[in-house]
């Protein structure tokens, strides 16, 4: 199990081109670095490449004790450790006070990638040390034993291979944005999502909100992103022109009424919020819900009208000097409406005391702000 993990570490580590070498070698032998080296993996991003998945990267972050399960300093360490580290500054040392040829470019990738396996170990051997019990790598929103020993049942212990099998969703996953990760044991559907990423925003494994025309405030609400995806899943399928896109969306559709799903909520800078959220299969709120056009315009109506008036609130909260004050009533009108949008999801059924809080909020800022509340759509999705 440990050899599978360690290739899909491979898989979600980015490549150093040879470009990026090329311009780094200029780089640090033009400003001749002290330590060449460092200056070198610093301007190739060696770290930055291990984690270039958003939602993994969180979990291997300098300085974050508590979040991270990778400690980067001792994997730091460890690499300078290495014969590969050692080559590496003999090689940079000697380029520095010569030409640059080829063959140095491709000594100096290949030992790139002696340093990535390198890391890679490490990772491996940091994820499947099974004394800390679960971490956010293998569950976001969970605490390691030591952090956390009252949470723990007596006797309760994870195998190795059980550590590296959670660790592998994580890995697997496809990052709506920077905070929200989508996965399911369903290898089809993890299949299709990544090559709806590939072929449309040529990304491995991320999926950014404004190509999905979700806003900054739903971003923020795991819930709420969702149901803002599966509306753009149909929306494309219905704009569509490529045949094997719109066969594609059919099939990620499909897959998502009858597979349950996993979310990973990480929001950054707030570790407490950190969650993993496991849903049903979706086929009442797919067919109910998003495949329904009179259902689906009703709940778009609702979006494009929250927007507005957040947008409009905000602007009237600068001009008063407000906007901290109009920032917490918006958080807790975007709180309701992602309680909305998850009893939507879990059970295709509307929340009402989440509508009403809505409407109450809504009131309550147009009033005191002067605002046009427009709650035809709020009240026209109370009856969809």
């Amino acid at each position: 199990m440990s050899n599978a993990f360690k290739d899909k570490l491979r898989e979600i580590v980015e490549e150093i081109s040879i470009n990026e070498i090329q311009d780094a070698l200029k780089k640090v032998i033009e400003r001749k670095s002290e330590n060449i080296a460092e200056s070198f993996l610093h301007e190739v991003n060696f770290v930055e490449k291990l984690r270039a998945h958003p939602l993994v990267g969180k979990v291997g972050g300098v300085g974050r004790r508590k979040v991270s399960v990778i400690d980067m300093g001792n994997l730091m360490g460890n690499i300078r450790r290495s014969e590969y580290y050692k080559k590496l500054y003999e090689k940079l040392t000697e380029i520095s006070k010569q030409q640059v040829m080829i063959k140095d470019i491709v000594e100096i990738k290949d030992l790139l990638e002696g340093l990535k396996s390198k890391a890679i170990d490490f990772i491996v051997k940091q994820i499947g040390t099974t004394e800390q019990g679960l971490r956010h790598f293998h569950a976001p929103g969970s605490v390691a034993k030591s952090e956390g020993r009252n949470l723990y049942f007596l006797g309760e212990k994870y195998t190795q291979e059980i550590l590296y099998k959670l660790a592998s969703r994580l890995c697997n996953s496809i990052a709506l944005g920077n905070d929200i990760g989508i996965y399911s044991e369903n290898e089809d559907l993890m299949i299709q999502l990544k090559q709806l990423a590939y072929q449309k925003f040529k990304s491995k494994f991320k999926i950014e909100l404004k190509d999905l025309d979700i806003s900054k405030d739903e971003a923020n609400h795991p819930f709420a992103v969702l149901l803002g995806f599966t509306l753009w899943l149909v929306k494309l399928l219905l704009i569509e022109e490529k045949h094997e896109i719109r066969t594609l969306i059919q099939s990620i559709l499909d897959n998502l009424k009858t597979s349950a799903i996993s979310l990973f909520f990480m929001p950054q800078k707030e570790v407490e919020k950190w969650s993993t959220i496991s849903l049903p299969r979706l086929d009442i709120f797919v067919e109910k819900r998003v495949l329904n056009k009179e259902s689906r315009d009703k709940i778009e109506a609702l979006r494009r009208e929250l927007k507005h008036f957040i947008t409009a609130a905000r602007e009237e909260a600068e001009k008063k000097g407000k906007v901290e004050e109009v920032k917490k009533t918006i958080d807790l009108l975007m709180s309701n409406y992602d309680a909305f949008c998850r009893r939507l999801i879990e059970y295709g059924d509307l929340d009402f005391y989440a509508l009403r809080r809505m409407m109450d909020i809504i009131v309550d800022l147009g009033t005191r702000y002067g605002l046009k509340m427009h709650l035809k759509s709020l009240g026209s999705v109370m009856r969809c």
